[in-house]
């Protein structure tokens, strides 16, 4: 028998809550390749393309699960979906950890993309029903755990390669630990249907009110998913850390990303409508640091001051999205939306950024993020201007 979960009056932690937490923990599992890329580098001798395509292909995945995924939930329901993509993630995990060459990784992290794409799709437009008017501090909230989920893979790992032993038994366990405590939490949770207003279309982009904001979230994903991709292989490579040592310190982006979705509130209050547009600017200077730091401890230094100005860009920029494209769009195929502009920056970035490790090095890819910041702090200045 599931319980009947009723919409919160304020933001509150709830069990549908701490459910939807648990399903971004689970997709840090399978999105927590970045930590040992540098390891299949050396395993495999691959190039920097090959080595960013087991991060694109979550970015694959979510533009499938855009275009398709309204059809799915339609036919089989939102909980039908998110059990789907549960069983994806922790399975695409397994064959990533026990794959003996690339391809079979990549296969890999292609069912955790798809399993997170579907999480990714489904997740939003069910927050903004169970939390309505109070969804971004639940956006804030429950994007926040997963940077805690980070930093746990972060120090296991990196704490297994220091000690000399392989990164995969880790891995494996901490996938099966969140798998577990998902299920455990979430099998009681009845979830809102969602309000449809009929069949989907992508008819919307040719929307302002739709293609704009949308935009701003593809530029928001862009800038910081890119940099927590490849923070353990820049460390490494770039500004010499050990193999075990690197995962250790990239963990400073989930701590800065936890703390600082935590403390949103507190930013909204004193820069109010700037929060964004200054969040990038925050990003952008902690690429630049990355880039021009002479040592690691400065690199890493680089790398908090990225995650504190990457926390807020995706929960804030999802909720203008509702509220600028809520009247066009019901709760489902805003979820959609979000998942094909999660996949477009997903796919693109860390490609993009492998492609110009490959030509120029990595130390100067990595200045492609101010690039990106001085374009988003530029069109959102304010939430009038676009």
């Amino acid at each position: 028998m599931t319980t009947q979960v009723e919409a919160p009056t304020t933001f509150r932690w709830d069990r549908l809550t701490y459910s939807s937490a648990l399903g971004y923990c689970l997709l840090v599992a399978g999105l927590s390749v970045g930590v040992v890329l540098s390891e299949l580098r050396d395993e495999f001798g691959i190039s920097g393309v090959v080595a960013a395509l087991h991060g694109s292909t979550f970015g694959i995945g979510l533009l499938f699960a855009g275009v398709f995924g309204v059809k799915l939930v339609d036919r089989v329901g939102r909980r039908e979906v998110l059990t789907i993509s549960a069983a994806c993630l922790a399975g695409g995990v397994v064959l990533f950890c026990i794959g003996p060459s690339w391809p079979i990784t990549l296969l890999g992290t292609a069912f955790s993309g798809a399993g997170g794409a579907l999480l990714v799709m489904v997740m939003p437009g069910l927050i903004s029903d169970h939390h309505g008017e109070h969804r971004a501090a639940a956006f804030a909230a429950v994007n926040g755990a997963p940077g805690i989920a980070g930093v746990a893979f972060s120090l296991v790992i990196g704490g297994a390669l220091s000690a000399g032993w392989s990164w995969r038994p880790p891995y494996l366990i901490l996938t099966g630990v969140f798998t577990l405590a998902l299920v455990v939490v979430a099998h009681p949770v009845a979830l809102p249907d969602g309000e449809r207003h009929g069949a989907f279309s992508l008819r919307h982009f040719f929307d302002r009110d739709v293609l704009v904001p949308w935009a701003h979230i593809v530029n928001a994903v862009l800038a910081e998913f890119t940099v927590g991709i490849w923070a353990v292989t820049y460390l490494r490579e770039v500004g010499h850390a050990g193999a075990g040592l690197a995962p250790i310190l990239a963990s400073v982006f989930g701590v800065m990303m936890f703390a600082t979705r935590l403390a949103l509130p507190v930013l909204l209050r004193w820069w109010g409508e700037a929060t964004i547009s200054y969040s990038f600017v925050v990003i952008g200077a902690g690429a630049a640091v990355m880039c021009f730091a002479p040592n690691l401890a400065g690199k890493t230094v680089g790398l908090v001051i990225v995650g504190f100005g990457g926390a807020p860009l995706y929960p804030l920029t999802v909720n203008r999205f509702y509220q600028r494209s809520g009247h066009a769009l019901d709760a489902v195929a805003l979820g959609a939306y979000c998942a094909l502009a999660s996949g477009v920056a997903v796919t693109l970035g860390p490609l993009a950024l492998g492609a110009l490790a490959d030509s120029v090095g990595l130390r100067w890819a990595i200045l492609i993020v101010p690039v990106l910041a001085a374009v988003g702090a530029f069109t959102q200045r304010s939430r009038t201007v676009y």
